[in-house]
């Protein structure tokens, strides 16, 4: 299965390679700032494991049922290319509201510009580098939108597309706005509430964009595009629970940032909602003071840890991840597309998403 997502992160990093240094070179006539930010973007992006990217590829081939589109692999790739920028974009975004200086094990990119600036001796070094940070990530955002314009496909599919997008990316921004306002309130809120933030905020963009993309490429029907959406929100929910666990439990050496940040923030996780229903007062009191706390420690994680455990949140959470993972895996076979090689690559990554430890 990772062999599948890594031949199309070779072929979409190459894609942005050569994108972004056509895009620098043409920037670098206004001033320097405009190449470095295209290198910048590149960096960021090929650190990831572009698993997005390559859902597009993976969607076009589970939906085709013998139909011929007019689109071909270069196409998967090059909108494969647009979606990993679109999450570059998001993630630098992301890294200045909560405040994180270290992303895949580097430096964010807000922090490098404020780095930058220090070494310079600008005075007010860190909020001149989330200024460039934001403006980092807006570029990110307008070359994804024009390697979609780029797409080599009829006029009526490229409009589907470029619709389905900004959609979907405004749904983003709405649940983003959500988790800013509930990390910042003492707002208690209800478990549907949360998995509704989980879906809008990282399930829908994660799995169900990426795969649509690939059904509009397809020339699919829309039956069948929202089988693609159905299953995906199912996975991308999953994958947010699995990250609320990684990153409470996972190894900070491993994921690349500090273990325990959503507690330092105060996110209402689906594990604060369960700790507040069932902690005892005592337990309720430390909380309070814990969470949305910058100052924790790790033995502060490993309370939280523990009262997680010992209150049987963590094995819940497991049961609801056990449960989503059989209604995607259920959707799956119900798919039009005739290559069987392509349907085990869905089930080995939905396997894959529920072992994952970054």
């Amino acid at each position: 299965m990772l062999a599948y997502f890594d031949d199309k992160k070779e072929k979409i990093s190459s894609y942005l390679k050569d994108f972004l240094a056509e895009k620098g070179a043409g920037f670098s006539k206004i001033n320097s700032l405009g190449k470095d930010v295209c290198d910048r973007i590149y960096d960021f992006a090929i650190q990831g494991k572009m698993i997005r990217g390559g859902l597009v590829s993976l969607g076009f081939t589970l939906s085709r049922n013998g139909h011929f589109p007019k689109a071909g692999p270069q196409t998967m790739i090059e909108a494969g290319s647009a979606v990993e920028m679109f999450q570059s974009a998001l993630l630098i975004h992301d890294d200045i509201m909560d405040r994180d200086q270290v992303r895949r094990g580097f430096g964010s990119v807000f922090y490098q510009y404020a780095q930058m600036a220090e070494r310079a001796g600008i005075p007010d070094a860190y909020h001149l580098g989330e200024s460039l940070g934001i403006c980092a990530g807006d570029i990110a955002y307008f070359l994804a939108f024009e390697v979609l314009s780029r797409l080599e496909v009829s006029p009526l599919i490229l409009r589907k597309i470029q619709k389905l997008v900004s959609r979907e990316l405004a749904y983003v921004g709405i649940a983003q706005m959500q988790d800013i306002y509930w990390g910042a309130s003492n707002r208690s809120v209800s478990d549907e509430e949360v998995l509704r933030l989980y879906l809008y905020k990282t399930g829908r963009y994660t799995f169900s964009l990426p795969l649509m993309i690939g059904g509009h490429l397809a020339e699919q029907s829309e039956q069948t595009l929202t089988l693609l959406e159905k299953i995906g929100e199912y996975m991308g929910i999953i994958f947010q629970l699995k990250d609320d666990e990684i990153g409470l439990f996972g190894d900070q050496g491993e994921i690349g940032k500090p273990i325990g940040s959503d507690i330092r923030e105060g996110k209402k996780t689906l594990y604060y909602g369960y700790l507040q229903k069932r902690a005892s007062t005592e337990d309720l009191t430390r909380l309070a003071y814990l969470i949305g706390n910058p100052d924790i420690n790790e033995q502060d994680v490993q309370y939280l840890r523990d009262l997680v455990v010992r209150l049987g949140i963590y094995e819940e959470v497991q049961n609801l991840i056990r449960d989503l993972a059989d209604k995607a895996r259920s959707l799956i076979p119900w798919l039009p597309g005739f290559k069987f090689e392509e349907r085990e690559v869905m089930l080995k990554l939905l396997d894959y998403s529920l072992v994952r430890t970054r």
